[in-house]
């Protein structure tokens, strides 16, 4: 997995992760020296990181947080139980890894939802510019399961790297 994320992340990218660094339910060392292995920037936690006293964490630590980008702004959790139900703009996710494919597919245009679970990107992150392409190029009843679909579903001059 790490060789794939260096695929894909440089060292000055800015990288926010949606949570579940380790399975580290006791006290936060695990989660500490995955995310340092990462350089990662902020992170959003899972319920496998819940060993992790935020207060502690030499990075910051938050339930949830919102990015812009181009038109859009998208609320990023790990579960997407967590969005608000006022929220109406894009939301991206993780938590759901590929065990309900028909509700919590890779990209959703309908519920503006975005899964990134790790299972649905081949292992591999996704940039937010990625994401913004697939918006862009699909319509409001796209469902794509994961990232090989969404490769097919963009034109070869749309298609995105990593």
């Amino acid at each position: 997995m790490l060789d794939r994320f260096y695929e894909v992340v440089d060292p000055e990218d800015t990288l926010v992760h949606l949570g579940d660094i380790a399975m580290d339910m006791r006290n936060g060392e695990e989660t500490i020296e995955r995310f340092d292995q990462l350089n990662g920037d902020l992170l959003v936690r899972g319920n496998h990181d819940v060993g992790l006293d935020p207060e502690g964490a030499p990075f910051p630590v938050v339930e949830a947080t919102i990015l812009a980008a181009g038109d859009h702004e998208f609320y990023c959790t790990h579960r997407p139980e967590n969005i608000p139900g006022r929220w109406d703009s894009w939301a991206i996710h993780g938590h759901e890894h590929n065990n309900d494919t028909d509700e919590y597919t890779f990209f959703r245009s309908d519920k503006k939802r975005v899964n990134v679970s790790a299972e649905l990107l081949a292992y591999k992150p996704i940039r937010l510019r990625a994401i913004l392409k697939l918006i862009e190029a699909c319509d409001s009843r796209t469902h794509l399961v994961d990232r090989s679909a969404a490769r097919g579903h963009l034109k070869k001059s749309e298609q995105y790297t990593n």
